[in-house]
């Protein structure tokens, strides 16, 4: 079965066969591809792990495709992520191997025809390039023709990011070729426009390209004079940060051990006790915060763990510790479940939604979750069909009403407001499941069910 969503480049495509990943290599891109292959180029990319690796099949599937040079067999990730459902350090940590690509492969006369994220995956915390194809050969200049490309979908969002809100790389969401130059002019801050790579990258270049004058990428310059923009495009990204912002959900954690420590602790012990015992190969923590169950869950198991959470605050954090602990097993990602990633691109099959992306868990982890999704006016029948999607198990803490958070959050509901109490959730889930296990938490009312799938 051919990607619906890899069709743009005239080089080549991805299709599927026996849940195994094909790599098509077109006639067209012989001559850029053996160069790639036979100068080195891939071979030093792939011995320091910045390139997904790939095996040329034998002659026997030869001529399946008209106009076919060479299938490649390549490596299946688990899950393929977008810019959009990353933190600002993701994304910075793909702008940045990006451009370090692009300065090694000037050593080799060659470059990349492509700069997006959608050709970086994150594979043990750590970003990989997934496009063999993107390999072209500079013939008698050295202008990187994807410098705007570039520019629209990392630098811009990275700088809106950094000195406007680190929420707006969802504006990908609505973009999928990256954020127009002119846009993301509109909104950066005057102040951030005097810095001089902003000035020079974006400012200048969106008066340029919006001119009738002589675009910048039709005069030819020479390979140092290439290599000295991409060192100082990594210079200046590297060197880019978040400001200390506060968010809803960013410490919570800190919070709740100053108000409720024994609380934390028996919720600690009794997840950490229940992982051990039940099989668990995929989890999802859904409501993951900045990831601290994520990682209990994760090391008891030893079980690959999606952490979700809506507050860009919280999945930064979680990201970060997880690259410091060196914990390659615990995925963080931007996603609000009440509205998570749609299908979108070309005719809403080019970019997958979310739930067709990510592996089906064999474990849902809800903790101190459900109280905010109700009052977001989810019905508790549609938060159990998503509990549902697991394949065996769900960890759920119930709140109840009288719980502090939950006055807070309900204070200003009126007298049609009704929260399903303890004895009708459990009639509920009963019916979808098989409850093997309850315990009340301390310094609370709080519950933990663990529950299987009938």
């Amino acid at each position: 079965m051919r990607d619906p969503g890899s069709f743009r480049d005239p080089s080549g495509f991805i299709f599927y066969e026996n849940n195994k990943v094909f790599r098509v290599i077109n006639n067209s891109y012989k001559t850029n591809f053996e160069l790639f292959i036979n100068s080195g180029l891939f071979g030093v990319l792939q011995k320091e792990n910045k390139i997904i690796n790939h095996t040329i099949l034998s002659s026997k599937k030869k001529n399946i495709f008209p106009n076919q040079y060479k299938i490649l067999e390549i490596p299946k990730i688990n899950v393929i992520t977008y810019p959009y459902e990353w933190c600002f350090s993701q994304l910075k940590a793909a702008a940045l191997l990006t451009l370090e690509i692009q300065k090694i492969s000037l050593k080799y006369d060659m470059g990349l025809k492509d700069a997006t994220p959608y050709n970086i995956q994150f594979i043990k915390n750590k970003p990989v390039f997934i496009d063999t194809l993107s390999f072209e050969v500079f013939k008698d200049n050295y202008v990187w023709k994807p410098y705007k490309q570039f520019c629209e979908m990392f630098l811009g969002p990275l700088c809106l990011m950094a000195f406007k809100d680190p929420r707006l790389n969802k504006l990908l969401i609505g973009s999928i070729n990256g954020i127009s130059m002119d846009l993301i002019n509109k909104l950066l801050p005057f102040k951030s426009k005097l810095n001089p790579s902003v000035f020079f990258h974006l400012v200048l270049q969106n008066k340029i390209s919006s001119s009738k004058s002589q675009s910048s990428t039709s005069r030819k310059i020479s390979k140092n004079q290439h290599l000295s923009i991409i060192t100082q495009l990594m210079s200046f990204i590297k060197g880019l940060s978040l400001n200390k912002y506060k968010t809803e959900w960013g410490e919570y954690y800190k919070e709740t051990i100053n108000e409720k420590k024994e609380y934390l602790i028996h919720k600690e012990k009794v997840i950490e006790n229940w992982i051990k015992k039940i099989n668990s190969n995929v989890i999802w923590d859904i409501g993951a915060n900045d990831g601290v169950f994520s990682k209990i869950a994760a090391k008891k198991n030893n079980s690959i763990v999606y952490s979700l959470d809506v507050d860009w605050k919280c999945v930064e954090n979680n990201f970060k510790s997880n690259i410091e602990e060196n914990n390659d097993n615990v995925y963080p990602l931007l996603i609000d479940l009440v509205n998570p990633s749609p299908s979108i691109g070309w005719l809403n099959k080019e970019r997958k939604s979310i739930f067709e992306r990510l592996e089906s868990p064999d474990l849902i982890m809800s903790l101190a979750l459900i109280h905010h999704i109700i009052n977001l006016n989810i019905s508790i029948y549609e938060f159990v069909n998503l509990l549902n999607k697991s394949k065996k198990y769900v960890i759920l803490e119930y709140v109840p009403i009288d719980d502090p958070k939950c006055k807070e959050i309900f204070s200003s509901r009126g007298d049609d407001f009704k929260y399903i109490s303890e004895k009708d959730l459990v009639k509920l889930l009963n019916s979808k499941f098989k409850i093997i296990n309850s315990i009340t938490l301390n310094e609370t009312k709080r519950k933990l069910f663990l529950i299987k799938k009938n």
